[in-house]
């Protein structure tokens, strides 16, 4: 009996060894298997992830500032123009984006008075304008090209009229109203018409009633009132010769 539990104690034994023999390898595959799928999800570090933030922030305020440039400044405000004319001009100017808009007057004291539309464009810090008015029945012009800085606009311009080139210099131009809708064109008397006396006609009433008043004068001078002569004719005493027969 001692020697049959001795027997199957041995075999129970050699059996358990085998299983965990046989075992041990799944178990070291499923670890190898978990690593390997844990190895294929990168995971970022705080610091890379962090710099991925600031760079992303870079970039939006670059693209801002750049727009802002192309989009150039605001000149929505009354300007003083000066050097064109012999005083200053006065332009209202209206921005859209890049686009310039408006009306430009001129109030010369003692002289005649213009009106005048105006357009053009702004990229950046360059500002083209074009200006046109009527002078004396001719329109003229303006081609300005300059550059915006420190509240003012500095460049040269050209004159265009009937196709050809009438003038030319440098131009100084700064605001002084913001608000635009304050700006009122300039009075343009229109020239006056003198219109002439009616000539006098005659009516054939007139004619009629002057001819009978010349018949009447011509009758009445041909008879002689007697009685201023009665004195001479009654008493046969002086000379009675000057008395019409």
């Amino acid at each position: 009996m001692n020697k049959k539990y001795t027997i199957l104690s041995l075999m129970f034994v050699f059996l358990f060894c085998a299983g965990l023999s046989q075992g041990q390898p799944d178990n070291n595959t499923s670890t190898i298997e978990d690593d390997a799928i844990t190895a294929e999800i990168p995971v970022p570090l705080a610091s890379e992830a962090a710099l991925q933030d600031e760079s992303a922030e870079v970039n939006e305020t670059a693209d801002a500032n750049a727009t802002q440039v192309n989009l150039g400044p605001n000149l929505n405000y009354i300007w003083s123009f000066s050097g064109i004319e012999a005083g200053p001009i006065t332009m209202a100017l209206n921005q859209e984006g890049i686009e310039l808009y408006g009306q430009a007057k001129y109030e010369p004291d003692g002289g005649k008075p213009w009106n005048a539309n105006v357009d053009g464009s702004v990229t950046g810090n360059e500002v083209e304008l074009t200006m046109t008015a009527q002078k004396d029945n001719e329109l003229i012009t303006t081609k300005m090209i300059g550059t915006y800085a420190n509240d003012t606009i500095n460049g040269n311009f050209t004159q265009i009229s009937g196709g050809k080139k009438v003038g030319s210099g440098t131009f100084s131009a700064m605001w002084i109203n913001p608000d635009t809708s304050s700006y009122t064109p300039a009075v343009i008397e229109e020239p006056k018409v003198e219109t002439p006396a009616p000539a006098v006609v005659d009516t054939p009433a007139d004619s009629n009633a002057s001819g009978k008043e010349t018949a009447e004068t011509e009758k009445a001078s041909r008879f002689v009132d007697i009685h201023e002569y009665a004195d001479k004719i009654q008493t046969g005493v002086g000379d009675i010769s000057g008395i019409p027969i």
